[in-house]
């Protein structure tokens, strides 16, 4: 099965950088691959509950001083599918981006960033580590 990068975040702020595998939703928990200086276990079990979110990213190094875009007036392709949304986390951070699975999945919901130069292709958000979504009115 295909490995893909990812950073977790956990609700406590620890970051674990590594590889997914078997991404499953109808699970309480997934299997985590972390370089070796995170962990010297070749694998863990994460639970889902006791993280923040799971950042599926383009690369490890990504841009610390990069400036996110936090506006939607950017040239953005959405299907009608798609909500746009920006979600903000219990410990301050927001989230601006799209979303097919909003409220569908009982643990949490993918959001695609809205800023193409963002690291991360998609997220997976952890409901309990919420305090607040604020869906965007649709455009006609």
């Amino acid at each position: 099965m295909h490995k893909k990068k990812a950073v977790v975040k956990y609700k406590n702020g620890e970051i674990i950088k590594g590889w997914v595998e078997d991404f499953r939703l109808d699970q309480e928990s997934f299997i985590f691959f972390p370089f070796i200086e995170y962990s010297e276990e070749d694998r863990m079990e994460i639970n889902f509950n006791s993280l923040k979110a799971v950042f599926f990213v383009k690369d490890f190094t990504g841009d610390k001083d990069y400036k996110k875009v936090r506006t939607f007036n950017v040239d953005l392709k959405i299907t009608p599918s798609q909500r746009k949304l920006i979600v903000n986390f219990l410990d301050g951070e927001h989230l601006y981006g799209t979303s097919h699975s909003y409220g569908r999945y009982k643990i949490g919901f993918f959001v695609y960033p809205i800023d193409p130069k963002d690291n991360s292709e998609r997220i997976f958000v952890i409901h309990s580590a919420i305090e607040s979504v604020r869906l965007m009115k649709i455009e006609i």
